[in-house]
């Protein structure tokens, strides 16, 4: 009987001296949440987005300095974009237009940073996603 006492006095002294340490570790600053916590479906986009460029990049030969030109010219139209969707002073129709205009004009500068080679092996792989798409394949 006194084994089990004195095991159980160790036991809760051991415990209660734990608890301080156990409420300080509670109370700690929370870590920033995991990125696209908030809205996972979005993360998940975005994750297969940057697999499928990477894809690309790999199939096409890209050039680390095309990568970058390629980078800076989709962050220029999601500039413009942006600045579009935002003025108030466009009607809705006169956004589309103006946001149909720009995408037009970035895929024509994006297509500019290809070689002719890498202009075919992309405008192939456009042609059998659609094939794909719409279910000839």
């Amino acid at each position: 009987m006194k084994t089990f006492t004195k095991v159980t006095l160790l036991t809760l002294g051991l415990a209660s001296a734990a608890l301080p340490f156990l409420a300080a570790a509670d109370t700690a600053a929370p870590s920033a949440p995991a990125p696209g916590a908030k809205f996972p479906r979005l993360h998940a986009m975005m994750v297969r987005r940057m697999a499928v460029a990477r894809h690309v990049a790999k199939k096409l030969g890209l050039s680390a300095d095309q990568i970058a030109q390629l980078k800076s010219l989709r962050q220029q139209t999601a500039a413009t974009i942006k600045g579009i969707r935002t003025d108030s002073a466009l009607t809705r129709g006169q956004k589309k237009t103006q946001a149909v205009a720009a995408l037009q004009n970035a895929r024509t500068q994006m297509r500019g940073v290809l070689t002719t080679d890498q202009q075919a092996k992309f405008d192939q792989m456009r042609e059998n996603l659609r094939a794909f798409r719409n279910g000839a394949l």
